[in-house]
């Protein structure tokens, strides 16, 4: 199968809050770049919809927000998202982390 993501991704490991219908739960992102990522978490969430994400690096104290993402697919311990909404300052965070896992 030939690869559909116009973004390359990165394989992280970082601790992930996220807010799904309301309701708040934990996970860990495995892969992630500018434009989303994948989340494995023992909780279910819906096959579509809307999600926050609050992102850890290691490194840094605050999170980085993603305010809107769109889930686009769904398996029994993992979702991947399409980061919609981000604000600068987040973006720019991403940005930084991703270029710096690129330089490791």
């Amino acid at each position: 199968m030939q690869e559909q993501r116009q973004i390359p991704r990165h394989q992280v490991d970082c601790p992930v809050t996220f807010v799904v219908e309301d309701i708040p739960r934990t996970g860990t992102i495995f892969n992630l770049s500018e434009g989303g990522c994948a989340i494995q978490s023992g909780v279910p969430v819906p096959n579509s919809g809307y999600a926050s994400l609050s992102i850890t690096f290691p490194e840094e104290v605050e999170p980085v927000v993603v305010d809107l993402a769109l889930v686009r697919w769904v398996t029994r311990t993992e979702f991947g998202c399409e980061f919609r909404i981000v604000g600068s300052k987040a973006r720019t965070r991403l940005q930084r982390h991703l270029l710096r896992d690129r330089a490791a």
